[in-house]
């Protein structure tokens, strides 16, 4: 049997009003208690809605959840039980496998698990179910506290130079060839393009975000720290654009995998950060990506492998498989 868990300072669910960490939008509706276990073990509960902050912009006329969304649920749920003085962060993502899509009115059920791990980290992972029982979700991730994430180690080659090649998508064509729309859209500029091998992006973030809308008056900076979760959908939307120019992706480009994906320092307000992703290997209707994210000259992200699908529409929109 599971409980509700009580109010109380630092745990619970995530509090009603003005958010206390920048964050794209809340991503947890309750919580429930699981006894047992060495650590912590809880349900998530989650009902996708196309009023929350970014979600009209993410395939429009589409209502999915994006995967990364996923993962904000459950560092904000983790955030709120182990009641830190400080939003945990995403350290590392070892494994996120999507298994199905999340659409408007679908009521994810995440099972979740969080051990700690020594130095203000924890290890956390979580499965999750659609309300028919439909499995959408695998994940292990690790989350720490501000600064446990250390450093990344300098990528070979540094950051990439500032400089814009011609032939590359501009931003008509990058509205052309990916399925959203402000504010979701995360990529603002191709600096270097190779298709089908290698593509440059830059991302500026922006204080007018929605992410940063709905916070509390006198917050310290700390708490303005752009979600790494946008983060990595911004490296996702940049490799759906690098896998496109190999014409192999037909239907609807959907993240179907994360792996060893590190996150390290804090990007903030006025960041301008470059995504290199490069195409690793085409198989069918599948990419695998990998690559990095730098803010100047700070490695502040590193993607192991990102495995992109391409779907049939009925795939993924359930009421336009019902219609055919």
């Amino acid at each position: 049997m599971t409980a509700a868990l009580p109010a109380r300072a630092g745990g619970g669910a995530p509090p009603a009003g003005p958010h206390t960490y920048a964050t794209p939008l809340r991503a947890v509706d309750r919580i429930e208690a699981l006894p047992g276990g060495p650590g912590l073990r809880f349900l998530l509960y989650k009902t996708v809605d196309v009023r929350d902050p970014y979600m009209a912009g993410h395939f429009p006329g589409l209502t999915l959840l994006p995967a990364v969304f996923v993962l904000e649920g459950i560092r904000q749920a983790t955030t709120a039980l182990v009641g830190a003085e400080e939003p945990l962060n995403l350290v590392e993502v070892r494994s996120g496998r999507w298994l199905a899509p999340m659409q408007g009115g679908d009521e994810i059920r995440l099972e979740v698990t969080a051990e700690a791990d020594g130095g203000g980290r924890w290890l956390v992972t979580a499965a999750g179910a659609r309300q028919d029982g439909t499995p959408v979700a695998a994940v292990k991730v690790v989350l720490g506290e501000r600064g446990a994430g250390g450093g990344l180690p300098a990528p070979a080659g540094g950051p990439p130079h500032a400089v814009c090649v011609p032939g590359g998508p501009d931003y008509t064509e990058i509205l052309d060839r990916l399925p959203v729309r402000h504010p979701m859209l995360l990529v603002d500029r191709v600096e270097a393009f190779d298709p089908g091998r290698q593509i440059t992006t830059v991302k500026a973030v922006s204080g007018s975000e929605p992410c940063y809308q709905a916070m509390a008056e006198g917050l310290p900076l700390s708490r303005y720290m752009y979600p790494r979760a946008l983060m990595l959908e911004s490296f996702g939307q940049s490799s759906v654009l690098l896998w496109l120019s190999t014409g192999t992706a037909r239907g609807v480009p959907v993240a179907a995998a994360f792996r060893d994906c590190r996150f390290a320092g804090e990007v903030r307000p006025g960041a301008v950060l470059r995504h290199v992703a490069r195409i690793d290997r085409l198989m069918a209707d599948n990419v695998f990506v990998s690559g990095q994210t730098w803010d100047g000259d700070r490695c502040v992200m590193t993607v192991g492998a990102l495995i992109g699908s391409s779907r049939p529409r009925e795939q993924v929109d359930r009421a336009a498989a019902g219609a055919s």
